[in-house]
Protein backbone atom coordinates (compact mmCIF):
# COMPACT_ATOMS: atom_id res chain seq x y z
CA UNK A 1 0.00 0.00 0.00
CA UNK A 2 1.35 3.42 -0.96
CA UNK A 3 2.04 6.10 1.62
CA UNK A 4 -0.09 9.23 1.36
CA UNK A 5 1.81 12.47 0.77
CA UNK A 6 0.41 15.87 1.76
CA UNK A 7 2.21 19.03 0.64
CA UNK A 8 1.65 22.26 2.59
CA UNK A 9 2.97 25.22 0.66
CA UNK A 10 2.84 28.90 1.54
CA UNK A 11 4.97 32.01 1.38
CA UNK A 12 7.11 33.18 4.29
CA UNK A 13 5.15 33.46 7.54
CA UNK A 14 1.78 32.48 6.08
CA UNK A 15 1.04 29.95 8.84
CA UNK A 16 1.89 26.55 7.32
CA UNK A 17 3.29 25.04 10.50
CA UNK A 18 0.30 26.22 12.54
CA UNK A 19 -2.13 24.67 10.05
CA UNK A 20 -0.19 21.39 9.97
CA UNK A 21 -0.26 21.17 13.75
CA UNK A 22 -4.01 21.84 13.74
CA UNK A 23 -4.66 19.06 11.21
CA UNK A 24 -2.45 16.61 13.08
CA UNK A 25 -4.27 17.31 16.35
CA UNK A 26 -7.80 17.43 14.94
CA UNK A 27 -7.82 15.20 11.84
CA UNK A 28 -4.78 12.90 11.57
CA UNK A 29 -4.41 11.96 15.24
CA UNK A 30 -5.36 8.31 14.56
CA UNK A 31 -2.79 7.93 11.79
CA UNK A 32 0.95 7.31 11.92
CA UNK A 33 2.30 10.60 10.58
CA UNK A 34 5.80 11.83 9.79
CA UNK A 35 6.59 15.43 8.84
CA UNK A 36 9.38 16.34 6.42
CA UNK A 37 10.29 19.92 7.29
CA UNK A 38 12.44 21.95 4.87
CA UNK A 39 13.94 25.16 6.26
CA UNK A 40 15.43 27.68 3.86
CA UNK A 41 18.55 28.08 5.98
CA UNK A 42 21.13 26.18 7.96
CA UNK A 43 19.15 26.16 11.22
CA UNK A 44 15.77 24.48 11.68
CA UNK A 45 13.15 26.35 13.73
CA UNK A 46 9.63 25.15 12.88
CA UNK A 47 10.51 21.48 13.36
CA UNK A 48 10.79 22.05 17.11
CA UNK A 49 7.18 23.23 17.23
CA UNK A 50 6.01 20.03 15.54
CA UNK A 51 8.25 17.76 17.62
CA UNK A 52 6.52 19.13 20.72
CA UNK A 53 3.39 17.36 19.40
CA UNK A 54 5.18 13.97 19.57
CA UNK A 55 5.26 13.74 15.80
CA UNK A 56 8.32 12.35 14.03
CA UNK A 57 10.00 15.18 12.13
CA UNK A 58 12.66 14.77 9.45
CA UNK A 59 14.39 18.10 8.83
CA UNK A 60 16.16 19.14 5.62
CA UNK A 61 18.01 22.42 6.04
CA UNK A 62 20.40 24.70 4.11
CA UNK A 63 18.43 24.89 0.91
CA UNK A 64 15.12 24.60 -0.84
CA UNK A 65 13.57 21.23 -1.73
CA UNK A 66 12.88 22.27 -5.31
CA UNK A 67 16.34 23.70 -5.92
CA UNK A 68 19.71 22.44 -4.74
CA UNK A 69 18.58 19.63 -2.44
CA UNK A 70 15.99 17.82 -4.54
CA UNK A 71 18.07 14.64 -4.27
CA UNK A 72 18.12 14.95 -0.48
CA UNK A 73 14.33 15.26 -0.49
CA UNK A 74 13.80 12.01 -2.40
CA UNK A 75 16.32 10.29 -0.13
CA UNK A 76 14.53 11.64 2.95
CA UNK A 77 11.16 10.29 1.75
CA UNK A 78 12.64 6.83 1.20
CA UNK A 79 14.36 6.87 4.59
CA UNK A 80 11.15 7.92 6.36
CA UNK A 81 9.15 5.12 4.71
CA UNK A 82 11.82 2.50 5.51
CA UNK A 83 12.27 3.60 9.12
CA UNK A 84 8.77 4.54 10.25
CA UNK A 85 6.34 2.90 7.79
CA UNK A 86 3.96 5.88 8.12
CA UNK A 87 0.43 6.01 6.76
CA UNK A 88 0.93 9.67 5.88
CA UNK A 89 3.92 11.94 5.21
CA UNK A 90 3.36 15.68 5.50
CA UNK A 91 5.82 17.79 3.54
CA UNK A 92 6.37 21.39 4.59
CA UNK A 93 8.67 22.99 2.02
CA UNK A 94 10.39 26.31 2.58
CA UNK A 95 8.29 29.41 1.97
CA UNK A 96 10.14 30.20 -1.25
CA UNK A 97 9.77 26.75 -2.84
CA UNK A 98 7.94 26.32 -6.14
CA UNK A 99 4.99 24.03 -5.57
CA UNK A 100 5.09 22.76 -9.16
CA UNK A 101 8.60 21.38 -8.66
CA UNK A 102 7.71 19.69 -5.38
CA UNK A 103 4.79 17.93 -7.03
CA UNK A 104 7.15 16.95 -9.84
CA UNK A 105 9.65 15.51 -7.34
CA UNK A 106 6.86 13.49 -5.70
CA UNK A 107 5.93 12.13 -9.13
CA UNK A 108 9.49 11.03 -9.95
CA UNK A 109 10.28 7.47 -10.96
CA UNK A 110 12.14 6.89 -7.67
CA UNK A 111 9.07 7.68 -5.57
CA UNK A 112 6.10 6.84 -7.79
CA UNK A 113 5.84 3.24 -6.60
CA UNK A 114 6.08 4.24 -2.92
CA UNK A 115 3.78 7.25 -2.53
CA UNK A 116 0.60 8.88 -3.76
CA UNK A 117 0.00 12.62 -3.52
CA UNK A 118 -3.12 13.37 -1.48
CA UNK A 119 -3.54 16.93 -0.15
CA UNK A 120 -1.85 19.85 -1.93
CA UNK A 121 -2.51 22.92 0.19
CA UNK A 122 -1.28 26.50 -0.13
CA UNK A 123 -1.65 28.85 2.84
CA UNK A 124 -1.98 32.57 2.04
CA UNK A 125 -1.75 35.45 4.49
CA UNK A 126 -4.36 37.89 3.20
CA UNK A 127 -2.66 40.82 4.96
CA UNK A 128 0.44 40.35 2.79
CA UNK A 129 -1.25 39.21 -0.44
CA UNK A 130 -0.98 42.44 -2.45
CA UNK A 131 2.63 43.09 -1.46
CA UNK A 132 3.85 39.58 -2.13
CA UNK A 133 2.08 39.07 -5.44
CA UNK A 134 3.47 42.40 -6.65
CA UNK A 135 7.07 41.84 -5.54
CA UNK A 136 7.47 38.05 -5.70
CA UNK A 137 4.91 37.09 -8.31
CA UNK A 138 6.81 34.17 -9.83
CA UNK A 139 7.07 32.19 -6.58
CA UNK A 140 3.81 33.38 -5.12
CA UNK A 141 1.70 32.64 -8.20
CA UNK A 142 3.31 29.22 -8.62
CA UNK A 143 2.11 28.20 -5.16
CA UNK A 144 -1.41 29.40 -5.96
CA UNK A 145 -1.64 27.91 -9.45
CA UNK A 146 -0.63 24.40 -8.38
CA UNK A 147 -2.74 24.00 -5.22
CA UNK A 148 -5.78 21.77 -4.79
CA UNK A 149 -6.89 23.67 -1.67
CA UNK A 150 -6.03 27.27 -0.77
CA UNK A 151 -6.47 28.23 2.89
CA UNK A 152 -6.53 31.96 3.63
CA UNK A 153 -5.11 33.03 6.99
CA UNK A 154 -5.95 36.16 9.04
CA UNK A 155 -9.21 36.68 7.12
CA UNK A 156 -10.84 38.09 10.26
CA UNK A 157 -8.49 41.09 10.04
CA UNK A 158 -9.71 42.46 6.69
CA UNK A 159 -13.04 43.68 5.32
CA UNK A 160 -15.38 41.38 3.43
CA UNK A 161 -14.94 43.52 0.29
CA UNK A 162 -11.17 43.15 0.45
CA UNK A 163 -11.49 39.43 1.07
CA UNK A 164 -13.77 39.06 -1.94
CA UNK A 165 -11.30 40.99 -4.11
CA UNK A 166 -8.42 38.73 -3.06
CA UNK A 167 -10.57 35.67 -3.64
CA UNK A 168 -11.44 36.78 -7.16
CA UNK A 169 -7.77 37.42 -7.90
CA UNK A 170 -6.83 33.96 -6.64
CA UNK A 171 -9.61 32.35 -8.69
CA UNK A 172 -8.32 34.08 -11.83
CA UNK A 173 -5.04 32.20 -11.29
CA UNK A 174 -6.54 28.88 -10.21
CA UNK A 175 -10.25 28.24 -10.71
CA UNK A 176 -10.02 24.55 -9.78
CA UNK A 177 -9.01 24.92 -6.13
CA UNK A 178 -11.15 25.25 -3.03
CA UNK A 179 -10.44 28.65 -1.45
CA UNK A 180 -11.23 28.57 2.27
CA UNK A 181 -12.01 31.92 3.90
CA UNK A 182 -13.39 30.77 7.26
CA UNK A 183 -11.10 31.82 10.17
CA UNK A 184 -9.20 28.80 11.51
CA UNK A 185 -10.57 29.06 15.04
CA UNK A 186 -14.08 28.53 13.67
CA UNK A 187 -13.17 25.63 11.36
CA UNK A 188 -12.14 22.13 12.40
CA UNK A 189 -9.08 20.45 10.95
CA UNK A 190 -11.33 17.58 9.90
CA UNK A 191 -13.34 19.84 7.60
CA UNK A 192 -10.18 21.15 5.92
CA UNK A 193 -8.90 17.63 5.28
CA UNK A 194 -12.31 16.54 3.95
CA UNK A 195 -12.14 19.23 1.27
CA UNK A 196 -9.49 17.19 -0.47
CA UNK A 197 -11.99 14.38 -0.97
CA UNK A 198 -14.83 16.78 -1.87
CA UNK A 199 -16.96 15.38 0.95
CA UNK A 200 -17.87 18.75 2.39
CA UNK A 201 -21.15 20.40 1.49
CA UNK A 202 -21.04 24.04 0.43
CA UNK A 203 -22.73 25.59 3.47
CA UNK A 204 -20.43 24.05 6.09
CA UNK A 205 -17.48 26.32 5.30
CA UNK A 206 -17.00 29.54 3.40
CA UNK A 207 -15.61 28.65 -0.02
CA UNK A 208 -14.96 31.15 -2.77
CA UNK A 209 -15.02 28.48 -5.45
CA UNK A 210 -15.78 24.79 -5.56
CA UNK A 211 -13.00 22.74 -7.14
CA UNK A 212 -13.62 21.12 -10.50
CA UNK A 213 -11.41 19.05 -12.73
CA UNK A 214 -8.03 17.56 -11.95
CA UNK A 215 -4.91 19.18 -10.65
CA UNK A 216 -2.84 20.60 -13.47
CA UNK A 217 0.92 20.88 -13.00
CA UNK A 218 2.18 24.22 -14.17
CA UNK A 219 5.80 25.28 -14.01
CA UNK A 220 7.30 28.71 -13.94
CA UNK A 221 10.59 29.58 -15.58
CA UNK A 222 13.11 31.97 -14.12
CA UNK A 223 15.07 32.31 -10.91
CA UNK A 224 15.20 29.66 -8.24
CA UNK A 225 14.40 30.56 -4.64
CA UNK A 226 18.01 30.41 -3.49
CA UNK A 227 19.00 32.89 -6.22
CA UNK A 228 16.47 35.53 -5.15
CA UNK A 229 16.13 35.16 -1.39
CA UNK A 230 18.80 35.01 1.29
CA UNK A 231 18.78 33.51 4.75
CA UNK A 232 20.96 34.41 7.70
CA UNK A 233 21.04 31.98 10.61
CA UNK A 234 22.67 32.29 14.02
CA UNK A 235 23.05 30.14 17.09
CA UNK A 236 23.46 32.09 20.31
CA UNK A 237 23.36 31.51 24.09
CA UNK A 238 22.26 35.14 24.54
CA UNK A 239 19.05 35.77 26.49
CA UNK A 240 16.63 38.29 24.98
CA UNK A 241 13.48 40.06 26.06
CA UNK A 242 10.38 40.04 23.88
CA UNK A 243 10.53 43.83 23.72
CA UNK A 244 14.16 43.92 22.57
CA UNK A 245 13.59 41.28 19.91
CA UNK A 246 10.66 43.17 18.41
CA UNK A 247 12.59 46.45 18.54
CA UNK A 248 15.56 44.91 16.73
CA UNK A 249 13.37 43.51 13.98
CA UNK A 250 11.31 46.68 13.57
CA UNK A 251 14.53 48.69 13.30
CA UNK A 252 15.89 46.33 10.66
CA UNK A 253 12.62 46.44 8.75
CA UNK A 254 12.67 50.25 8.63
CA UNK A 255 16.31 50.63 7.58
CA UNK A 256 17.43 49.42 4.14
CA UNK A 257 20.99 49.08 5.48
CA UNK A 258 19.85 45.67 6.73
CA UNK A 259 18.15 44.64 3.47
CA UNK A 260 14.48 43.74 3.07
CA UNK A 261 13.36 41.38 5.84
CA UNK A 262 10.37 39.23 4.88
CA UNK A 263 10.41 36.80 7.79
CA UNK A 264 12.32 36.15 10.99
CA UNK A 265 11.86 33.33 13.44
CA UNK A 266 13.69 31.62 16.22
CA UNK A 267 13.86 29.84 19.55
CA UNK A 268 15.59 31.87 22.25
CA UNK A 269 16.04 32.11 25.98
CA UNK A 270 14.28 35.05 27.62
CA UNK A 271 13.92 36.45 31.12
CA UNK A 272 13.62 34.06 34.12
CA UNK A 273 15.39 31.31 32.13
CA UNK A 274 12.25 30.64 30.08
CA UNK A 275 12.38 29.74 26.39
CA UNK A 276 10.21 31.26 23.70
CA UNK A 277 9.60 30.64 20.01
CA UNK A 278 9.06 33.83 18.02
CA UNK A 279 7.71 34.61 14.55
CA UNK A 280 8.02 37.94 12.80
CA UNK A 281 6.72 39.33 9.52
CA UNK A 282 6.65 43.09 8.94
CA UNK A 283 3.93 44.53 11.14
CA UNK A 284 3.36 41.37 13.19
CA UNK A 285 5.31 39.77 16.04
CA UNK A 286 4.29 36.71 18.05
CA UNK A 287 5.96 34.79 20.87
CA UNK A 288 4.92 31.54 22.52
CA UNK A 289 6.45 29.43 25.28
CA UNK A 290 8.45 26.40 24.23
CA UNK A 291 10.78 23.83 25.77
CA UNK A 292 14.51 24.60 26.21
CA UNK A 293 16.68 23.77 23.21
CA UNK A 294 20.39 22.99 22.87
CA UNK A 295 21.05 26.65 21.99
CA UNK A 296 19.19 29.78 21.00
CA UNK A 297 18.60 30.01 17.25
CA UNK A 298 17.54 32.82 14.97
CA UNK A 299 16.81 32.83 11.25
CA UNK A 300 16.21 35.89 9.06
CA UNK A 301 14.91 35.54 5.49
CA UNK A 302 14.72 38.33 2.95
CA UNK A 303 16.20 40.06 -0.05
CA UNK A 304 19.60 41.83 -0.22
CA UNK A 305 20.30 41.05 3.44
CA UNK A 306 23.42 42.50 5.05
CA UNK A 307 24.71 39.77 7.36
CA UNK A 308 27.21 41.91 9.27
CA UNK A 309 24.69 44.68 9.97
CA UNK A 310 22.08 42.19 11.14
CA UNK A 311 24.61 40.40 13.33
CA UNK A 312 25.62 43.72 14.92
CA UNK A 313 21.97 44.64 15.43
CA UNK A 314 21.41 41.54 17.56
CA UNK A 315 24.88 41.97 19.12
CA UNK A 316 25.85 38.42 18.15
Amino acid sequence: MKTKIDVFSGFLGAGKTTLIKKLINESFYKEKVVVIENEFGEIGIDGSMLKASNIEVKEINAGCICCSIAGDFKKAVKEVIDKYRPERIIIEPSGVAKLSEIISACSSAELKSLIEVDMVVTVIDVLKYDMYIKNFGEFYKNQIINAKTIVLSRTQKISSDKLLSIGENISSLNNRAFVVTTPWDKLSGQKISELNDKKLVQNEVNLIKRASGSLGLRTSAGHKGNEVFQTISFETPKAFSSKSLKNYLDKANENKAYGTILRAKGIVQVENEEWMQFDYVPGEFEMRKTVPDYSGRLCVIGVDLNKENIKRLFSL
